[in-house]
């Protein structure tokens, strides 16, 4: 996974747990997460992204889709133990940093310089106008991307690829 500096995702937190719990989610696949450095993150040892599914196949495809992680793991909360886990990985344990896949509705909205940064994609790859262009963030198997839409076409890009530009 590479770097990311613009990313709108949710720390963990038990009540988002119990929301994702009470909601039927069963499975929870964990990786390495990569963010972009915080000044205020200097004690952070790992950072990880735990993501929730309500059926063991769909978990198992993001799994082997991140096989190549070392930190992957897959919570089965129909054991006490794991799921007691998950509560103790939402406490936000000292030296870790655990975010939800879930899109926090307060950083939905890309920054302004994410926003020169998809300009300047736009204007290089494709053959539309860089206005008018809605930007929505999106996840798979923990990777986040930006659906890139203009009238009826859509793209979809890699967070990574449109930050380095």
């Amino acid at each position: 996974m590479t770097t990311v500096m613009h990313h709108p995702l949710m720390i963990l937190s038990a009540a988002l747990l119990s929301a994702l719990l009470q909601e039927g989610y069963g499975f929870f696949v964990r990786q390495s997460c990569a963010v972009g450095p915080s000044p205020a993150d200097a004690h952070i040892r790992e950072v990880f992204l735990i993501t929730p599914y309500k059926d063991i196949v769909s978990a198992n495809a993001h799994f082997q889709h991140i096989r190549f992680d070392r930190r992957k793991y897959i919570y089965q909360t129909s054991h006490p133990e794991e799921k007691e886990k998950l509560y103790q990985a939402a406490a936000q344990p000292a030296g870790y940093k655990i975010y939800a896949a879930q899109i926090d509705p307060e950083r939905q909205t890309p920054d302004p310089q994410l926003v020169q940064h998809v300009k300047h994609y736009i204007s290089q790859y494709t053959a539309w106008p860089t206005d008018h262009i809605r930007i929505e963030y999106g996840l798979q198997y923990g990777e986040l991307y930006l659906s890139l839409k203009y009238g009826d076409e859509e793209i979809k890009v890699p967070l990574p690829a449109i930050e380095s530009y």
